[in-house]
């Protein structure tokens, strides 16, 4: 297991991304990223990081940043993309027991409608078809899928593809990849696809050991967008958010969040609407005075 701690340092703050937290992972194929840690890792990482650091809140970096009280040495936060249920039932009670204060960035469709990303409906279509072929643009030739490793790689590859491809529209990639593998419906994990619902985000944003921030509404790649689509994604999710928690969001995070998925169009728009950091999933420590629109993230699995 990766020492975590290690990235900790005394003039610079740390900001952890990770997406879920499971009790026990039984799929051969599906998490295979471990985007959901399981428990016990995860408790194991927060009290190491508790032990040997001093966590902070996304608040507190902003406020920091901008001239108040100074971050403590050794700081870092915790942040969760997406919004799994799992965050609430299974991580929020060690995060409470620990007194740490994280931050829990939204993607409103998937609240509203307990809906599947793109990638989510990928996994679950390849982990379940025992043997199969795909017709790709990035593979040559036939190549049959039938085994966990082989099945995989190419989800990394498709992750690699689609990310990297702006004329892609992530979720009609989705679609033909259930069409060729004659897929029909999803039948959600309670464990991997259960989305939280408002009644759950609220109980999360009531609660003053947490933030909440705004994630997009479909989870597309803001950068990729037209700018109408960018200012309706932007303008969605902050408005659902808003209404459904009756508290300003000045918090967001960029969908896929690589160098390509965000740029000084997209914190522009952010900024129009409020929003005062947006930090990215890009690799790296920081230090204050550092663009609180282009802050690095440390990805926990």
């Amino acid at each position: 297991m990766t020492d975590y701690a290690s990235f900790l340092g005394e003039r610079t703050f740390v900001i952890f991304l990770l997406h879920g937290v499971i009790r026990a992972d039984t799929h051969p194929v599906r998490n295979y990223n471990k985007k959901h840690l399981p428990l016990d890792e995860f408790t194991a990482i927060l009290e190491s990081l508790c032990r040997s650091g001093a966590a902070v809140s996304m608040p507190q970096i902003v406020s920091a940043s901008l001239g108040a009280d100074p971050l403590p040495p050794r700081a870092f936060a915790v942040t969760f993309d997406d919004g799994f249920e799992n965050v609430y039932s299974v991580a929020a009670p060690v995060l409470r027991r620990l007194g740490l204060p994280a931050t829990f960035y939204f993607t409103t469709k998937f609240v509203d409608e307990n809906a599947p990303s793109w990638v989510d409906m990928i996994d679950y279509a390849v982990e379940i078809t025992s043997s199969f072929r795909l017709s790709l643009p990035f593979v040559a030739g036939p190549r049959v899928y039938d085994t966990p490793r082989k099945k995989r790689e190419l989800l990394e590859s498709i992750r690699g593809f689609v990310k990297s491809n702006p004329a892609i529209d992530p979720y009609e990639f989705a679609e033909e990849v259930w069409r060729q593998l004659d897929v029909k419906v999803m039948k959600p994990d309670p464990e991997l696809d259960q989305k939280l619902s408002w009644e759950k985000v609220r109980a999360l944003a009531d609660d003053d050991l947490f933030t909440i921030g705004g994630h997009s509404h479909t989870h597309r790649i803001l950068e990729y967008l037209s700018q109408a689509e960018l200012g309706e994604e932007i303008a969605t999710s902050l408005n659902k958010l808003r209404s459904n928690i009756n508290k300003p969001i000045k918090h967001y995070s960029y969908p896929e969040g690589l160098a390509n998925c965000y740029s000084d169009r997209v914190i522009a728009a952010l900024k129009s609407h409020g929003i005062v950091c947006s930090p990215t999933a890009e690799h790296g420590v920081n230090r204050l005075g550092d663009d609180l629109f282009r802050l690095k993230r440390i990805a926990v699995t």
